[in-house]
This record gives C-alpha cells, structure tokens and sequence, in this order.
C-alpha cells in the first residue's frame, strides 16, 4: 500500500500546478506546444511517491479538458482511490468518493508505455483559443 498524505503542503504543490497550468496561453496542445508537461516543472506536482502532471489541453478536434497523468516508483500503477482522491484536488468533478470507476464524464487510459494512469475530464471553462 502506497501511502498518499493530502495535507496543506501537497495542497499548496496542487494550487502552484494550477496557477500555471489555467491560464489558456499556457494550456497545452498536442503538436503545437514547444514542450512536453512532463519536463516542465511548471505542470508537476509530486505529492508523496505519486508524481502528478496536470494540464489544461486543447485537443485538434476542438475538446478541451482537464488532463492528468499520475505515475508511481515501481511497476505498479496508482491505486484508483488514490488516483481519483488526486484528480479532485485538480479540479475534476463527479467521483462519489467511494465507486472504483470513474464517472462517466472522466476518460480513463492506462498508458503502459509512459507506465502511468492518465485521466481526463471536459474542461467546463473552455475557450477555445484556436
């Protein structure tokens, strides 16, 4: 079991990510950003053992979402209450807390070859930018 402490320090990690990462000119787009979230320290928070990536991403197809990536230091994957207890600190919305699956408006990928769990949920507050 890996333990996963959310006190005011991991909540201050979270807010900084969030700070940088909301603003439309920082959101990240597939094939047009500069750089990858994941070596921008800017978009990660690493809380306890579980290093966390969030973006704000426009997709070419137009779907604006919230989008995290969560990995651990070992072959094994995030926890899914562990996973989605993160996802809410980022801003995602509808997990009751208790359920092992996501909500429906959440996409779930287990992404093998980076070795980490991404989620990701329509972001509320998009705007397009183009």
């Amino acid at each position: 079991m890996r333990p996963l402490l959310i006190d005011g320090h991991a909540k201050a990690k979270v807010q900084r990510v969030l700070d940088w990462a909301m603003p439309p000119e920082r959101w990240y787009r597939p094939g047009k950003s500069k750089c990858v979230p994941g070596d921008d320290f800017h978009f990660v928070a690493n809380l306890s053992s579980y290093r966390c990536v969030f973006t704000i991403s426009e997709f070419p197809d137009g779907l604006v979402a919230r989008h995290l990536s969560i990995s651990v230091p070992s072959e094994d994957y995030p926890n899914p209450f562990a996973a989605f207890t993160i996802a809410e600190l980022f801003g995602f919305s509808g997990w009751d807390g208790k359920s092992q699956r996501p909500p429906e408006s959440w996409m779930l990928n287990i992404n093998r070859a980076e070795h980490c769990v991404v989620l990701a949920q329509p972001y509320e507050n998009a705007r397009v930018t183009a």
